[in-house]
C-alpha cells in the first residue's frame, strides 16, 4: 500500500471558505461550507489503540514523558451546521469519539448553561448536551481499555454558568465514567506512573477543571475546595495541574514563536504541558472590516488552520510540518490542535513520537515512471536527517525531494528487527513512518539466518534491489544496492 499522504488537494489548497465571506461581516458563515475530511491514501489515519500499542514496546514510558495530541474545542464540532456563524464557531469537523479514534488523547471542553441542561458552548453558539460527550468517551474507554485521556472542562466567557449546574454537571460526570476517572490529588504521581500500571488498575481518566469553571464555584455559599472535589468527583484544578497558554494570535509566525518559548520555559515542572498550536481570527480595525466585507479575509478558524496545515507553494512543506521537522525533539507533552481530520500527517507523527527508536539503514530512490527501468540513487543521509527524535520518518517529499513522482525504498532497523518498504510518492505526498504504523504501511520484515554471512533483498512492488552483509566484526548488518553510478 502507498504509504503518502495526498490530503486537502482540492479543497486545502485553495483554503476554501464561504462564498459568503464578503456578506454580512462572515454573519452567513455556515458550518456545512467547511473543508471536509481530506481524501487520502495514508494508510494509517486513525489512531485508536495507540497507547496500548506503545507500552508493549515502551512498557514504563509515563504521562510525563509523552507527546500527547489534543483537540483544542473537542465539542464545537456539535454546533449545528446550518446555524448563522456556525463555520466561526467550530473548531472539529468530526465527533469527539472520532477524535479519539484519530488519536486525541486531550479534549478541551467550553461549557456553558442552557435551561435546565449542561452543554458545549463556544462564544453565544450552542452545541450538543456535556452527557452526549461524556457518553462518547465513555465508549471509547470500554472499547480501548489500553488508552488514557485528559479532559479540561471549561466555562465558556460570557455564559450563564451557576454554581448548582456546575456541581450538576460533575455528579453527571463522575456517574457516567466512574471507576474510570483518576482519583489522587497528586500531579506528580499521575505524571510519573507507567501508563501500563494507570490502565491496569482501570484507571483511564484524568478530568481538569478550568479557571472560569472554579470561578465562584460555591456549595452552600462557601467556596469549594481541592479536597472536596477529589473526594466527591475525582476532579482536579487544571491551573494546578497543567500549564496551559492561550495565545491568542492569527499569526502563523506569531504563534510558533510563543509555543517555542513556552515548551522551553515550562517543561518538565512538575505539570502537564499543554501547547497550543491554534489561531484565533479576529478584527483588529477599520481595514479588517474592510477585508471582510470584500471576502479578502475571514473569521473561520478553519480558513487560518488552512493556512497551519497546507504548503504555501508547490514543493513546500507546511508551516507546522517545518516547525516540528526543526524543532520535534523538544520536550513537547499536550500539543492542542484545531480539526485534527484535516492534519493526519501532523497526528500520525505526535503519535510515532512515543515509539521504540527507528534507524534507517539503507534509502534509494528512483525517479519517473515507474513502469519503466530507472537508475537508483542513494539518499540514505538525507531520509536519515528527517528522522525525528530517532523515533519518526518525517518526509514531505515536494520539499525534500523536489520531485513529482517516484519511488523510495527503504531498509530499517525497529527493536532489532530489520525491515524493507517500498513507498511511491507524488510531489504533493507526506510520508510518517515509524514503528506503530510500519507493518500496517506494508513493510516486510528481512529475516537474517545467524549463521548467514550476505544475502540479498527483494522488496517487491518496483522497489530497489538490496544486499546485505555482516561487518567485519560480525556485530552490526551492512546494507548496499548496485548502482548503475
Amino acid at each position: 500500500m502507498d504509504f503518502t499522504s495526498r490530503y486537502c488537494r482540492r479543497r486545502m489548497e485553495n483554503a476554501i471558505t464561504c462564498p459568503s465571506s464578503a456578506v454580512g461581516v462572515n454573519c452567513f458563515q455556515f458550518g456545512f461550507c467547511m473543508p471536509t475530511i481530506p481524501a487520502i491514501d495514508f494508510p494509517i489515519s486513525l489512531h485508536p489503540d495507540w497507547m496500548g500499542n506503545m507500552v508493549q514496546s515502551r512498557p514504563e514510558i509515563t504521562l510525563g514523558n509523552m507527546v500527547i495530541p489534543g483537540s483544542h474545542d473537542a465539542g464545537s464540532y456539535s454546533i449545528d451546521s446550518f446555524k448563522f456563524f456556525s463555520a466561526v464557531g467550530r473548531n472539529q469537523n468530526v465527533s469527539v469519539l472520532d477524535q479519539l479514534h484519530r488519536g486525541s488523547r486531550s479534549l478541551d471542553i467550553k461549557l456553558g448553561e442552557s435551561g435546565a441542561s449542561v452543554n458545549v458552548f463556544h462564544g453565544c453558539l450552542q452545541g450538543a448536551k456535556l452527557d452526549r460527550i461524556v457518553e462518547e468517551i465513555k465508549l471509547f474507554c470500554e472499547d480501548f481499555p489500553g488508552e488514557f485521556v485528559v479532559i479540561e472542562l471549561s466555562a465558556e466567557a460570557g455564559r450563564t454558568f451557576s454554581s448548582a449546574k456546575k456541581l450538576g454537571a460533575l455528579e453527571s460526570v463522575k456517574e457516567m465514567l466512574g471507576e474510570k476517572m483518576y482519583a489522587e490529588d497528586d500531579v506528580s504521581k499521575l505524571l510519573g506512573t507507567p501508563i501500563k500500571d494507570l490502565v491496569m488498575g482501570g484507571k483511564q481518566v484524568c478530568v481538569l477543571l478550568g479557571p472560569r469553571f472554579m470561578l465562584d464555584l460555591e456549595m452552600d455559599g462557601s467556596p469549594v475546595t481541592d479536597e472536596y472535589l477529589c473526594e466527591h468527583f475525582s476532579c482536579y484544578r487544571s491551573d494546578k495541574w497543567m500549564e496551559n497558554k492561550f495565545n491568542n494570535t492569527r499569526d502563523i509566525d506569531d504563534m510558533l514563536e510563543l509555543n517555542l518559548e513556552e515548551v522551553k520555559e515550562e517543561s518538565k515542572k512538575g505539570k502537564f504541558l499543554n501547547n497550543q498550536f491554534v489561531l484565533t481570527p479576529g478584527v483588529g480595525g477599520a481595514p479588517d472590516v474592510a477585508k471582510l466585507l470584500f471576502g479578502l479575509n475571514s473569521l473561520q478558524p478553519v480558513y487560518l488552520a488552512n493556512n497551519l496545515y497546507k504548503p504555501a507553494k508547490r514543493h513546500a512543506s507546511p508551516p507546522l510540518h517545518t516547525f516540528f521537522q526543526e524543532h520535534g525533539t523538544e520536550n513537547w507533552n499536550i500539543v492542542s490542535l484545531d480539526f485534527i481530520d484535516l492534519c493526519p500527517a501532523m497526528m500520525g507523527f505526535f503519535v510515532g513520537l512515543n515509539f521504540s527508536e527507528f534507524e534507517i539503514m539503507l534509502a534509494t530512490v528512483q525517479y519517473g515512471n515507474p513502469n519503466f527501468f530507472r537508475p537508483s540513487m542513494s539518499v540514505t543521509q538525507k531520509v536519515q536527517s528527517h528522522v525525528v527524535r530517532n523515533r519518526v520518518l518525517f518526509l514531505n517529499v515536494g520539499k525534500d525531494f523536489g520531485s513529482n513522482f517516484g519511488t523510495l525504498t527503504l531498509a530499517y532497523r525497529v527493536n532489532d528487527k530489520f525491515y524493507s518498504i517500498v513507498i511511491h510518492f507524488d510531489g504533493s505526498s507526506v510520508i510518517v513512518l515509524n514503528e506503530y504504523n510500519h507493518l500496517q504501511a506494508g513493510s516486510k520484515e528481512i529475516v537474517i539466518d545467524d549463521d548467514a554471512e550476505e544475502g540479498s533483498i527483494n522488496p517487491g512492488g518496483g522497489g530497489t534491489l538490496m544486499t546485505w552483509c555482516r561487518s567485519e566484526e560480525g556485530d552490526d548488518i551492512e546494507f548496499d544496492f548496485d548502482s548503475p553510478f
